[in-house]
């Protein structure tokens, strides 16, 4: 991961600024081509993949979660608000923290 696209250190700071709430919403910042082939995937099953995001695989979520430098209870989060993105439901909203 020496030549790792730079674009994906866009993508942590992006998910903190809340311009990152789907898995889809990654690809608005890295191109899919690059992570498909990062990943060692034909682009065509990577765009099969993104239409259905339950037949990722949780080994392919953490590879592109480590690609991001994002935790992997991150990625699952951003997998499942696109579930349910696809199920015309909304994503929960996170319960603020108390200080």
């Amino acid at each position: 991961m020496s030549n790792r696209d730079n674009r994906y250190t866009l993508i942590e700071p992006m998910i903190a600024a809340g311009r990152i709430v789907t898995f889809t919403d990654i690809f608005k910042f890295i191109p899919k081509t690059v992570v498909a082939n990062d990943m060692g995937k034909k682009v065509d099953r990577f765009n099969e993949l993104m239409a259905r995001v339950e037949k990722f695989t949780l080994e392919d979520l953490y590879i592109i979660a480590r690609f991001c430098s994002i935790e992997e209870a991150t990625i699952l989060e951003l997998a499942n608000n696109e579930y349910l993105k696809s199920k015309g439901r909304s994503p929960k909203k996170k319960k603020e923290e108390p200080e």
